[in-house]
């Protein structure tokens, strides 16, 4: 399970150098790039050439090791491993996310053109679709799903919040790709950041509700 999100993280590591080696060559030393677009695809925050092409390389580093080391501090380490779909999905789905944004950040700054919502929109969609079928099967960890004070005490609260809300994040994805596709990339844009905040906001009301349902629901206190 490490070993296929190491050899993931390691992939998209050498093209996130590619990519910046590419963008060392061909873009200025003093300029300042655009990391940061409105819903119109338009710039609205810029960081120094050396800080975009070699910090976003450093992040998936970063990343890969605190993926890496879930497993083996997380308490619930059986219930990690029996929720490989979701650890490999968040995993490879972020490394990858991000090999992309990479590429389009340098290649919009290489040759001077407006990003577009949708290559944003459609990579994203599209992960939280699949994250969403995994977070509806997943099992109680630490790190991984809906995690309350609640569904870490109750297992009939974790599957509850962790279900609903994995089928919200599908609904979110198709809805917002679909959005994008029959309107524009902005409004899909819109559909999705709403749809993961609803999301998160009912499986954590869910979670509470399934507990206090719950009569085998961990205790303490007097």
């Amino acid at each position: 399970m490490i070993r296929t999100g190491l050899i993931s993280s390691i992939l998209a590591l050498i093209a996130m150098i590619a990519i910046s080696a590419y963008g060392w060559v061909n873009i200025p030393e003093n300029t300042m790039m655009a990391r940061h677009w409105n819903l119109a695809g338009e710039a609205d925050g810029f960081s120094p050439r050396n800080h975009v092409l070699i910090g976003f390389p450093l992040a998936i580093l970063a990343i890969a090791a605190l993926f890496a080391m879930i497993p083996a501090i997380d308490p619930r380490q059986e219930n990690v491993r029996r929720s490989r779909g979701l650890f490999l999905t968040a995993w490879i789905g972020t490394v990858v996310v991000m090999a992309l944004l990479h590429g389009v950040i340098v290649v919009t700054a290489v040759r001077g053109v407006q990003l577009q919502p949708g290559w944003v929109l459609y990579p994203i969609s599209i992960l939280i679709v699949v994250l969403g079928n995994f977070v509806a099967k997943s099992r109680s960890t630490w790190f991984l799903g809906v995690r309350t004070p609640w569904s870490l005490s109750s297992e009939h609260a974790w599957v509850m919040a962790n279900r609903t809300t994995g089928w919200l994040f599908v609904l979110t994805g198709i809805g917002a790709a679909a959005a994008g596709f029959l309107h524009d990339a902005q409004v899909g844009i819109i559909v999705l950041v709403a749809g993961l905040i609803a999301s998160g906001v009912i499986g954590v009301v869910v979670s509470y509700i399934a507990w206090r349902n719950d009569p085998e629901r961990a205790q303490t206190g007097s």
